[in-house]
């Protein structure tokens, strides 16, 4: 696979995880791979092995062969409803549930008046915002905990 064929596929990846509402560890689970895999081929610093194109194409909603079609320069196929289903339902029972509505990422893709790049940088950067929320949340978690065991002590 040449580095123009994995990076090309890795923006569409990136892409089309995105318009699914999917952060990276939601996308490497559904894929069945590590986040560090993900975040590889995401990024277009991992080389995509064969074994992995049927898991990443689910991931992404994508019908068998996308992952092929993408690497000879063509373009990836929507998975028809039915196996969607199927997918959600195999799904429901062995991962996580599905992402809720993404609002915020919603209103990004919407405005018309931003270029596809502008997008993805502003979802980015709103992932980030949510990883950095998410982290002092915990900080804060932490120091209750420690506030109620102190009281126990004493």
């Amino acid at each position: 696979m040449s580095s123009d064929a994995r990076e090309r596929l890795a923006e569409l990846i990136r892409r089309r995880r995105l318009a699914l509402g999917l952060s990276e560890r939601q996308a490497a689970q559904r894929a069945g791979v590590s986040r560090n895999t993900w975040a590889g081929v995401e990024d277009g610093t991992r080389r995509t092995a064969d074994h992995r194109f049927a898991g990443i194409e689910r991931a992404m909603a994508w019908a068998p062969g996308s992952i092929v079609a993408i690497l000879a320069g063509g373009e990836p196929t929507d998975a028809d409803a039915d196996a969607e289903a199927d997918l959600g339902q195999r799904e429901a029972v062995t991962a996580a549930p599905p992402a809720p509505r993404d609002e915020e990422v919603e209103i990004v893709l919407a405005d018309d008046s931003l270029d596809n790049e502008m997008k993805m940088e502003i979802i980015e950067l709103i992932y980030e915002r949510r990883q950095r929320d998410r982290a002092a949340s915990m900080e804060e978690t932490r120091r209750m905990i420690d506030m109620f065991r102190r009281r126990l002590s004493a």
